[in-house]
C-alpha cells in the first residue's frame, strides 16, 4: 500500500539477475523468461532484481521494476536502476540461496524492507489503472501535482537514521515503537507545504548513504543540513 505520491503495488517478488531473460527496450523492457516466473507475475507486481552476496550475507538490488502488462510475448516492465541492500534474517536467507531463482516476499518481510515506500519513491508518477488504460511515467523529479502539507522527520535508531514523512508524527512514531524490535528516538521533524516531494528529494540527495529502505547512514553534518529545511517544529509539541 502507498499514498497518492506513488503506485500501489499488489505484491513484491525477487528474481536473480542471472536467471532473468529479457529483451532490452530502454526503461521499459520485455521479460521473456523464465516461463515459470512469467506465470506468477501480474500487472502492478513489483520486481526486485537482486543477487545474493554470500560474503556480506546481503541481497543486492540493482533494479526495481513494475509489471505493466503480461501477454503471450512475455511481461512488459518499467525499470529504474537502484543500489539497495537487504539483510534477511537467518530463516529468510534460505530463499535467497535456494536453487529456484525467484520468490515472493512475505507481507511482513516486505514491510520490514519498506518496499512499498521504496517503490513509491522510485515510481512517483507511474500509473497502471487497468490492462486497457494508457500508461504514463516520467523520470522528471518535480513537486507533486497536488501538494499536501505534512511533516518530514528524522528517527534515529542503533542501525541508522530514517527519513520519513507523516501527517501526524506522534502517532507514526508510536507505531514504530510497537512494530520495531529496537529502540528509536525522534531526532527532528519539520513542516513542508509539499511533504511528499520534500521526502523524495532528501532520499535522492542522500541516496549514496542509504542502508535499507528509508534508513540512511547520515553524518552529523547531514543531519544539521536537513534541520535547516522546512519549518521546524518542537519535538515536545
Amino acid at each position: 500500500m502507498t499514498d497518492k505520491s506513488g503506485i500501489r503495488i499488489s505484491k513484491f517478488v525477487r528474481i536473480s539477475p542471472a536467471a532473468l531473460e529479457e529483451v532490452s527496450g530502454g526503461e521499459e523492457g520485455l521479460i521473456t523468461g523464465p516461463v515459470d516466473f512469467i506465470a506468477i507475475i501480474k500487472p502492478r507486481y513489483g520486481i526486485v532484481l537482486a543477487s545474493w552476496d554470500q560474503d556480506a550475507q546481503l541481497g543486492v538490488a540493482t533494479r526495481l521494476g513494475v509489471v505493466l502488462r503480461v501477454g503471450p510475448e512475455g511481461a512488459a516492465v518499467q525499470w529504474v536502476s537502484v543500489d539497495l541492500r537487504y539483510r534477511p534474517n537467518p530463516s529468510g536467507r534460505r530463499f535467497w540461496t535456494q536453487a529456484k531463482p525467484f520468490f515472493s516476499f512475505a507481507a511482513d518481510v516486505a514491510q520490514r524492507y519498506m518496499l512499498a515506500s521504496t517503490f513509491a519513491e522510485h515510481f512517483p508518477d507511474l500509473t497502471v489503472p487497468t490492462a486497457r488504460s494508457s500508461l504514463r511515467t516520467t523520470a522528471e523529479r518535480r513537486p507533486s501535482d497536488t501538494p499536501t502539507g505534512g511533516y518530514v522527520y528524522l528517527v534515529r535508531s542503533p542501525y541508522g537514521v530514517k527519513i520519513g514523512k507523516s501527517v501526524n508524527v506522534k502517532s507514526r512514531t508510536r507505531l514504530f515503537e510497537v512494530k520495531l524490535p529496537f529502540p528509536i528516538a525522534v531526532e527532528h521533524y519539520a513542516w513542508f507545504e509539499d511533504y511528499s516531494f520534500a521526502e523524495r528529494d532528501l532520499h535522492r540527495q542522500y541516496h549514496a548513504k542509504r542502508l535499507e529502505g528509508e534508513w540512511f547512514d547520515l553524518s552529523p553534518a547531514d543531519i544539521a543540513a536537513i534541520k535547516m529545511l522546512g519549518k521546524p517544529v518542537s519535538i515536545q509539541n
